[in-house]
Parts: C-alpha cells; sequence; structure tokens
C-alpha cells in the first residue's frame, strides 16, 4: 500500500537533506517565433536525421496554444520550428516511442464563448518521420497527465490522473499494465486502479515515464497546490516504480524549486512558482530536464542523476 505525501513534508525534506547538484541551467531559445511564448516542452528525440522537440506555444494572455515541433543545427541551445511538421492545436506536448512507433499527445481544451476554458481531453496521436499525423485515441473528458512507457517484456505501463470525483479530488495518479498497444482504450483509461498519493486539496501526475537498467520505472512528475490567494505551485518530483507489482520503490522526492532556476518572466503573477517537468534525459551518468517555467519560457537544468 503505497503512502501520502504532502508539498510541506517533500519541501521540507528537500531543503533539509541532499539537494541533487546541478550542474548547468540554461535558457533554450527559439528564434522565429514572435509576440508569443514557447513553453512546456517535452523532451528532445531523434526521427531519421532530426533532433525534435515538441513545445508549447501560445500568446501571453491566452490559452489558445498549438504544439509546435522544433529542431536545431548543432546548436542545442537555439531551436527553430522544424517546416516538416504540421503544429497541432493542443496543449503540453509528451511523446514516447515503441520500437519505430512514435506517439505523441497533448491537452485539446474547449472553449467558450468568453473565452473560458469549458473541458478537456487529452489526445493521442501516431506520428510518422515525415510529420504524418493519425489518431490514436482521445481520452476521458477532464484529464490530463497521462503517459505510457514501454517495457522490455513488450507489455505498456499506463499512468493516469483523473480529478474531480469524490476519490481522486484535485487529481491522483493511477496505473494500469497493459499486455499491449491493443488494449489501450478511453475505458482503460478512466478505470486505471488510482495509487493514492497525495493530499486531498493537493494534486499531482506524471510527466515522463522512463525504463530504468533493472527494469523499474524511473518516473518524473509534478506535485501541486494552492496558497492563500489562488497562488499556484508546481514542484518537480522523481520516483522509482515497480510496474509489476504496482508499487513505489523508491519514494517521490522535489528535485527541484523555482528559485534555483533562471529568473524570468511568467505568464501572470499566479504562476510564478510553476516548475512544468516535461522530460528527463540521462546522459553522461546524469540527468538532463527539459523544463516549463512560469508557463512563458523553456529551460535546461543538467544535474546529478535524479533517480
Amino acid at each position: 500500500m503505497n503512502k501520502k505525501y504532502s508539498v510541506e513534508t517533500l519541501l521540507k525534506n528537500y531543503r533539509e537533506s541532499h539537494r541533487p547538484s546541478i550542474l548547468e541551467v540554461q535558457y533554450l531559445n527559439f528564434p522565429g517565433i514572435e509576440n508569443k511564448d514557447v513553453y512546456n516542452p517535452s523532451y528532445p528525440i531523434t526521427l531519421e536525421d532530426m533532433t525534435i522537440l515538441p513545445c508549447r506555444v501560445e500568446s501571453r494572455n491566452s490559452e489558445h496554444s498549438e504544439i509546435v515541433m522544433f529542431t536545431n543545427d548543432g546548436d542545442d541551445l537555439n531551436w527553430n520550428a522544424a517546416k516538416r511538421f504540421q503544429p497541432l492545436k493542443l496543449q503540453d506536448p509528451f511523446w514516447t516511442i515503441d520500437d519505430s512507433t512514435v506517439v505523441i499527445g497533448g491537452v485539446d481544451v474547449e472553449f467558450s464563448k468568453n473565452d473560458d476554458v469549458v473541458s478537456w481531453k487529452t489526445v493521442f496521436y501516431k506520428m510518422n518521420n515525415y510529420g504524418d499525423y493519425s489518431l490514436l485515441l482521445v481520452g476521458p473528458n477532464k484529464m490530463k497527465d497521462i503517459r505510457f512507457c514501454p517495457l522490455k517484456d513488450g507489455k505498456i505501463a499506463l499512468f493516469t490522473r483523473p480529478q474531480g470525483d469524490e476519490i481522486s479530488k484535485r487529481g491522483q495518479i493511477g496505473f494500469i499494465l497493459l499486455n499491449s498497444w491493443e488494449e489501450l482504450t478511453a475505458d482503460t483509461i478512466r478505470e486505471a486502479p488510482l495509487l493514492n498519493l497525495f493530499e486531498d486539496e493537493e494534486w499531482g501526475g506524471v510527466n515522463h515515464a522512463q525504463v530504468l537498467p533493472d527494469g523499474n520505472i524511473g518516473v518524473l512528475g509534478h506535485i501541486a497546490c494552492y496558497t492563500e490567494g489562488n497562488i499556484k505551485h508546481y514542484y518537480p518530483i522523481s520516483f522509482i516504480f515497480d510496474p509489476y507489482n504496482s508499487e513505489i520503490i523508491k519514494d517521490p522526492k522535489i528535485i527541484l524549486e523555482r528559485s534555483q532556476l533562471l529568473p524570468g518572466p511568467s505568464k501572470s503573477p499566479d504562476l510564478d512558482d510553476v516548475i512544468f517537468p516535461g522530460g528527463a534525459v540521462q546522459e553522461n551518468g546524469g540527468t538532463t530536464l527539459y523544463l516549463g517555467v512560469s508557463d512563458a519560457t523553456v529551460q535546461r537544468v543538467k544535474m546529478e542523476n535524479i533517480f
């Protein structure tokens, strides 16, 4: 049985214990994007001859967003829109590769006539190397943070994040192990058992899940809460998960605070303390994190191995 974790406890543990050493913090730049913010990236992968990084792009005063695929010409701090790939009218991209199949997803938001957010769904596409998309699945209503992790034996680890009912409250992580992609349906996502990791007035989710050398899953996620005045706080967390026993085997821990990153703008004052951990890439014995910061910019952090 997994225990519950709170922002207060995890933050206290982080500040009092050993913090992972941060080796480098840098902004990523997106020349050619004018009068719009680029933020909430996924992580880069190589498709044939191109390294691609999907990011969310939108105006500062709007949530009407597109996922744009960016590439670089050897300069990994400067990313240009890859013309081969059509933008997707979604928010908060994520993706995974299973053999040669690329699955990319994002959040499809429904707006009222007054531009208020009415509802949202996570939408998944299969993508080939030349930028063509075919619809794979539309997830359940009002569910974000649905993530996949293909395992070494061909099974698919599926993390979910329902919210809004008596059990899931503001948002809890769910998990189910699938035998194959054929078992993936909206009902499967909706019915995944909850891990119940967060307190009732807090929430969290999985942003990127990857197989570690021992076969367990390294999870990059977030824990979040509101404070007085509806100020939102998002903290990136990591933990290690055994998918075959649905069990956390290394407790969640906060791995960064906003004050450790570079100063910069935010979409609005209530989002100053928001870090969206889009992806964690293991390289050179450490971890490179791709982060959306304050809903306005992308920063890259190189640090000790977070797992």
